[in-house]
């Protein structure tokens, strides 16, 4: 059995156990501990599975994940819309964060023309602002995660917990009437965490299709958001406010005078 073939059976493995032990991965895959545990580092780097003491747990739900590609492309005119918005937020020489996820991608586009330093762990925010004289960028680095087309990981959340950010935009894969944050992504989660440690305004972007939904791992409560920016009707606006969310209604005469 080749490598590869190895760690595609313990991910199988997990997947159908939710949480394995490493010695018994080793006793029915009949290799070593420390082969197992290389195996399991690897794996993590992809952002498939999350090590526990002990174990392996997966990182995020399989049948949860969608296609990059087709993710950009849902509800994409109101992704436009909220990241209008979220620009308003900004002012030329602040130090900012900008997540992964297409609505945070879509800001990008609007702040090209700004004087900005920008951090992102996000391959398409690099894409958009490389070439901008007046954008200072830098990237987190980390292991590339290909189904969100983010740098996550260790090294990444040491490289954010040195920086202190004006502004923090993040994106989300579900917002819960009781305000939880979630992603489906557990290491994923952990770097947006390390990122609101060091953020003075905490702007979550979440078109309407999220809220009400729970992914697989909270990465913030209520308390730890300042602003939610988002196409949310008033009846949703309200209750979101209920909880504690102070929400910035995106509406398309936001986007008229950029």
């Amino acid at each position: 059995m080749t490598g590869q073939e190895r760690r595609h059976a313990i991910l199988s493995i997990v997947k159908i156990r939710n949480s394995v032990r490493v010695g018994e991965l080793a006793d029915r895959l009949t290799v070593s501990d420390v082969t197992i545990r290389k195996d399991l580092a690897t794996l993590e780097e992809m952002g498939l599975v999350e090590r526990t003491h002990g174990g392996v747990m997966l990182a995020e739900k399989s049948d949860d994940r969608t296609v990059l590609r087709a993710r950009r492309l849902q509800n994409e005119d109101a992704k436009c819309i909220i990241a209008a918005s979220a620009r308003e937020l900004l002012n030329h020489g602040e130090t900012v964060f900008i997540d992964s996820g297409s609505t945070c991608a879509h800001l990008a586009a609007l702040v090209r023309e700004m004087e900005l330093r920008v951090v992102t762990n996000s391959l398409d925010v690099m894409v958009a602002l490389a070439d901008r004289p007046g954008i200072a960028l830098h990237a987190t680095g980390g292991n590339y995660r290909q189904g969100g087309g983010s740098f996550i990981g260790p090294f990444a959340e040491e490289m954010i917990g040195r920086m202190n950010f004006d502004h923090a935009f993040l994106g989300t894969t579900g917002l819960s009437w009781d305000g939880r944050f979630s992603s489906q992504n557990t290491i994923e989660s952990q770097s947006k965490r390390a990122v609101i440690a060091v953020t003075r305004t905490v702007v979550v972007l979440c078109d309407r299709s999220k809220v009400g939904n729970d992914a697989f791992s909270v990465f913030a409560t209520a308390e730890d958001v300042d602003i939610v920016v988002s196409d949310i009707d008033d009846a949703g606006r309200n209750r979101l406010e209920d909880a504690g969310i102070h929400v910035i209604q995106a509406k398309k005469e936001n986007t008229n005078d950029l």
